[in-house]
C-alpha cells in the first residue's frame, strides 16, 4: 500500500537498451540548434570532387616534390577549385579540366615503364587535371575520389598533337 491507503501505481520497467540515461551538465550546454559553417571532413560531401595524395609519386621524374614554388601555389589553388565542383562538372565527356585516357594509348614509353614499377599498370585508365596553361596533374580515378599521381608541368607524358 502507497500513502494515505491507496494501492501503489505499476510503474512500466522499460528494457535498458530503451532507457535513456541523464544527460552530463555539459551536454545540457551545448545548444542543439547550432551548426558549423563549414564541414571540415575528408568524406565526399554532394558528389564532390575530392583530391588525395596517399598514391603520389614520390621517386619518378614527374614527382611532385619537383615543383617550383609558383606551381605549387597555382596548383593548390587549382585543387581548391576543384572540390568545389562535383565528378560530372570536372570530368564533362572529355572537357576541360579534367580528362581520362586509356593506359594503353598513352603516347610516353617513360609513363609506361614507371607505372609498371609502381604497380599501377594493371589499371586501365589514367586522368589528368589541366592546373594551368601546360601543368597537369595525373592519377586515377575511383568514383569522387582523385588520387594524385604524377606532376607534370612540361607535357611530357601526354604531349599535344601539333
Amino acid at each position: 500500500m502507497g500513502r494515505k491507503g491507496q494501492p501503489k501505481a505499476k510503474q512500466k520497467v522499460l528494457p535498458d537498451h530503451t532507457r535513456q540515461r541523464p544527460r552530463s551538465t555539459v551536454a545540457r550546454d551545448i545548444p542543439t540548434e547550432k551548426r558549423p559553417r563549414r564541414a571540415l571532413t575528408p568524406s565526399e560531401p554532394e558528389g564532390k570532387l575530392v583530391v588525395l595524395f596517399s598514391r603520389i609519386d614520390l621517386d619518378g621524374p614527374w614527382c611532385l616534390t619537383k615543383i617550383s614554388q609558383t606551381d605549387h601555389r597555382n596548383l593548390l589553388s587549382r585543387i581548391q577549385s576543384f572540390e568545389t565542383m562535383t565528378v560530372r562538372e570536372a570530368f564533362n565527356h572529355g572537357e576541360e579540366p579534367g580528362k581520362d585516357y586509356a593506359i594503353e594509348d598513352l603516347p610516353s614509353k617513360a609513363a609506361r615503364k614507371r607505372l609498371e614499377e609502381l604497380t599501377f599498370d594493371d589499371r586501365d585508365h589514367i586522368s589528368r587535371l589541366r592546373i594551368g596553361n601546360l601543368g597537369r596533374l595525373y592519377g586515377f580515378r575511383e568514383g569522387a575520389r582523385f588520387y594524385a599521381l604524377w606532376w607534370d608541368p612540361e607535357h611530357e607524358i601526354w604531349p599535344t598533337k601539333k
